[in-house]
């Protein structure tokens, strides 16, 4: 066993969820679709309207 710790070989993770002999396998869980997020309607007044007012300043 080397003593650099990145050459030691990772500890096996042993999972008990091993199906039994003649199990149907379960199929996989189907990923939900995330609903598109969008920005506010009115969050900014049209850029023309902008554009006509004169600058305060």
């Amino acid at each position: 066993m080397p003593k650099n710790q990145f050459q030691r070989p990772l500890p096996v993770r042993h999972s008990h969820d091993v199906p039994r002999h003649g199990k149907p396998i379960p199929p996989p869980a189907k990923a939900k679709a995330n609903p598109l997020v969008r920005p506010p309607e009115a969050s900014l007044p049209p850029l023309a309207a902008l554009l006509e007012k004169p600058q305060q300043k």
